[in-house]
């Protein structure tokens, strides 16, 4: 890998730190009631205006009408999955929540099998190994009610992101990256508006919400975890390899864990040392799953969302 290369590598692995310390400052706001939707709400718009800028400093084409429809496609899974990972936030610590999410990488060629209806022991292999380090991480033979609704909304969370992948490979890899982006965020802010708009009307309180560590927090969100990260994925998709990027995209679970023990949400034991170490294990081996063993680079279809 040439020094620009590396450049470029570590910028996209402090955007797995920033989607791992993510994790965090959404379970601060869910714990002050921030609501859902409007979490989002203001995560997706900043994140937009964000890349908005970007878009116009790297003179993007015009969005075309079939950009538009298929990132509105890509953006509804999308919204799917950070609505479920952020419930799961309220109900559970942001290691869990972020571990759980992490497991987007094993369903990706596990959707792939059943797609394509080529039977792989690979990615079944891949996915045994990540349950036992699941199994171990929740000490689940200690106490069968750490893996709670939390843990539940999560995962599927991590299903939800493994569609959006899967999505975004087959109807947006032609596009031009920046555009495909905004137009999922825009979608994103769209869902997000309406369903806060619908459900949380009564639940917003804005004086708590204007407090400066509030503000903040969704700029954090919004420019940083969203806008900065959605930007520095692209780049780094444009010069690295796909089996690379998603390997270090890997690394945001594990930040998770640490960042949720290092700010007290979390405390550190056996199980979760050895159950971080398993699913890291299930996780690289499934994003670089050699390109013989799949018929395609299974490492391509695991592109990175943004959390």
């Amino acid at each position: 890998m040439t020094s620009p290369k590396y450049r470029y590598l570590f910028l996209f692995l402090l955007t797995t730190v920033s989607w791992g310390f993510g994790f965090l400052v959404v379970k601060n706001l869910t714990n002050r009631e921030t609501p859902v939707y409007f979490i989002l709400t203001g995560r997706f718009v900043l994140g937009l205006a964000t890349l908005t800028v970007f878009r116009k400093l790297a003179k993007s084409p015009k969005l075309s009408a079939k950009e538009a429809l298929r990132g509105a496609i890509c953006g509804t899974a999308l919204f799917a999955a950070f609505a479920t990972q952020t419930w799961g936030t309220t109900l559970t610590t942001p290691a869990k929540n972020g571990m759980l999410t992490g497991t987007y990488v094993l369903f990706v060629p596990l959707f792939l099998t059943a797609l394509e209806r080529k039977i792989r022991l690979r990615p079944f292999v891949d996915a045994a190994i990540c349950a036992v380090g699941l199994f171990v991480f929740f000490e689940v033979y200690r106490d069968t009610t750490s893996f709670n609704l939390g843990a539940l909304f999560s995962l599927v969370s991590g299903v939800f992101f493994a569609i959006h992948f899967l999505a975004t490979e087959r109807l947006t890899s032609r596009f031009e990256p920046l555009n495909s982006a905004s137009a999922q965020l825009a979608t994103v802010a769209v869902w997000s508006i309406l369903f806060s708009a619908a459900f949380e009307r009564d639940k917003i309180d804005f004086a708590s919400i204007a407090t400066s560590r509030s503000v903040a927090e969704f700029l954090y969100l919004g420019v940083i975890s969203t806008g900065f990260a959605y930007w520095s994925q692209v780049l780094a998709q444009s010069k690295l390899e796909a089996t690379v990027i998603s390997v270090v995209a890997c690394l945001e679970s594990i930040f998770a864990v640490v960042f949720s023990i290092l700010f007290g949400y979390e405390t550190i034991s056996a199980g979760i040392v050895v159950g971080t170490l398993i699913v890291l294990v299930a996780t690289v081996r499934s994003a670089t799953v050699p390109a013989a063993d799949s018929g395609e680079n299974d490492g391509e279809k695991a592109q990175k969302k943004t959390s």
